[in-house]
Parts: C-alpha cells; structure tokens; sequence
C-alpha cells in the first residue's frame, strides 16, 4: 500500500536514515516518546531531547492498521518501504506542555502538535530511494566528516541559522573561530512561515558569504534539512545533537535559540543547553547579544564593551526583514552590501 507523505516526514526519514538524529535510525515508539519527553533520553538510555514522531489521522490509521509494510510516498516518487512495528496513542495536551513548555494555542510549534494525527507509528526505514536527494538540498554527515578528516580539524564550532547573514551573525562566526579551528556555517533550510526567508535566498548568501567573502579553508558550508520546532531549549539541544553528528565538536547557541516571540525565557535556551552538555557530547559555546555600537563603529558584545549604551544599534533579523518588505535599503552597520544586494522583498515568504 501507498502513503502520501509531507515535507517534514521526507525530511525525517532522510535524517533518521544517514544518521543526523543518532542514536536514533527509527520514529519514536510509545515508550521513548515518553522517555524522550519526560527524561531526555530513549529506553535504551541514549540522550535524545526531542521526539521525532510519525503522525497519521483516523481515516488513513484505518487503511494500514493491518500492514506489516507500507510505501511512503513524496510527489509521485516512493522514497522508501516502512515496516509498521506499532500503532500508539498520546494525551496530546500532557505532552505538549512538557516539549513546548507551554499551553498557549498561540506557540506554533505547540499549535502543530497537537493539529497532528491522532495516532502515531513505529516502523522500520528499508529500501530507501537515495535518487529522492536529488529532489532537496542535502549534505550528508559523511561529506562533512570527511572534509574535516582530511583537512585534520581537532575542534570545529558548529553554526545553526534560518536566516540571510547578517553583521551579528558574522560576529559570532568570529567568536565561534577564536575558540574552535574551524567553522561549519550549517543554515536550516525546509521552513515554510510567513516573513522569512525562501530557501533559495538562505543557502546563496551564506554560500557567497564562506566562497566568496570569508574564503579560508577552515569555514565549512553545509545544509541541514529540516524544520523549525519552535522548541526552544529542547530544540537547541536537538541541533546541538546534529552538529556533533556532522563532526563538530563544538556548537554556538544564540540568544533565544529555536525560540519564538516571548514563549522562552532570554537565554534560555544556552542555559538548558550547557546544563546537559556532557550528555550531548559536545562543547556548547555561549555569547552575550552582539550590536553595533556608532563610537566604535563595529559590532561587538557587551562583555567587552564601554561605551555609552545610548550609541548602540540592536542587530534584530526580524527588523531587517521588515525594512525589506518596504524596499528600504539596509545599512552596512547591519548588512554587508555585498550580502544585500542579493536579496529583495521578494526573497520573503508572504
């Protein structure tokens, strides 16, 4: 039997398969759904901080109740044979409180949750269809790995970003340089919201900003396909996860890091992130907020900082993006004119 599948599903079947969601190469049964949920870790007690769930709605749990194996199907193209191990139920509410750590309707990510199927399987990916990558952007770990096994990196810093480089962004590539020998600059791509940026915009300025500007052999350019949870500190945990799955040995956490508007607390999300950093396996590198200060006229961290706080500008992505919607030229302080020039009211999803 065939199964249509979502984005999001494609994107998680390829991840669980090459190994960016290890030690995880299955959805979630029921037991380390909970597992995951309540203890940050499977069944087997392998650290995992975010369930990764296959969800199917009544009508289709009905067809393939009965199926020991099922082909997923993406646009007309099978991706890969399922084989069904279990069929389970959730308190939907319950849960979302703990992942999301809210009960606000308004969180998106919660919002999705509990829109999602109302049962969830556990299966088995076999047969995959590798011809199904030619139809995404995707690195694999491998390719990485090997890069950085041949140019023989003992620390690399891992950076995560949803966004078209900005003057901030390349402040923390710089942090993340002075600790680390090398960079991996790993924009997500797969996100489908309102005001931000198509993916094609994402990859090409950061490609032009590691190929053309940046241009030093330890800045590495990798795509990570997937999709925004809005999960917060679970979330930055998650991408953490993947980083160190990729071959960095160190990973740069924002901010608010896979937050959204004023569901998580200020730096949050690192906080959470260097509490659990012996379980994840991985260095977690922390910042305070870099701005642009106009006595100086650079960007630099209040750590390091004594100028007046009156004369410093707040480098905000969704500010940027809203002076784009209007067609309003952004300033140099903000955005590398090389970076701007690329992009347009268009490159925004509206």
């Amino acid at each position: 039997m065939n199964l249509n599948i979502k984005l999001d599903n494609l994107t998680d079947i390829i991840n669980l398969k090459f190994g960016v969601y290890s030690p995880l190469n299955e959805f979630n049964d029921k037991d380390d759904f909970i597992s995951i949920v309540n203890n940050y870790k499977t069944k087997k007690l392998k650290f995992f901080p975010f369930p990764v769930y296959f969800d199917v709605d009544q009508k289709v749990y009905k067809k393939i109740k009965t199926k020991k194996k099922i082909n997923l199907i993406y646009k007309s193209v099978k991706v890969c044979e399922l084989y069904i191990k279990s069929f389970y139920k959730i308190d939907k509410k319950k849960f979302a409180k703990k992942i999301f750590k809210t009960n606000d309707k308004n969180h998106p990510g919660l919002k999705n949750f509990l829109n999602s199927g109302k049962y969830f399987l556990n299966g088995k990916i076999n047969k995959f269809n590798n011809k199904i990558l030619k139809t995404i952007n995707y690195t694999k770990p491998k390719t990485i790995k090997n890069k950085i096994k041949k140019s023989n990196f003992k620390s690399i810093a891992g950076f995560h970003t949803r966004n078209v480089p900005h003057t901030g962004h390349e402040w923390i590539h710089s942090y993340g340089l002075k600790q680390c020998e090398s960079l991996l600059i790993q924009p997500m791509i797969g996100q489908f919201k309102k005001f931000e940026y198509r993916d094609k915009h994402i990859i090409n300025t950061n490609k032009i900003l590691v190929n053309k500007i940046y241009k030093k052999s330890n800045i590495l350019f990798a795509l990570y396909n997937s999709y925004p949870k809005y999960g917060g500190p679970r979330e930055a945990m998650l991408h953490a996860l993947v980083r160190k799955n990729y071959g960095c040995t160190h990973f740069l956490v924002g901010r608010d890091h896979a937050g959204i508007k004023n569901f998580y607390k200020k730096y949050e999300s690192q906080k959470i992130a260097k509490k659990f950093e012996r379980k994840l396996g991985i260095k977690i590198l922390t910042f305070d907020e870099p701005f642009f200060c106009k006595t100086c006229k650079k960007v630099i961290n209040k750590k390091k900082h004594n100028c007046k706080i009156s004369l410093v500008k707040r480098i905000s992505g969704t500010f940027i993006r809203s002076q784009i919607l209007k067609n309003k030229k952004i300033s140099t302080d903000l955005m590398r004119s090389e970076i701007f020039r690329l992009i347009n009211k268009n490159s925004i999803i509206k």
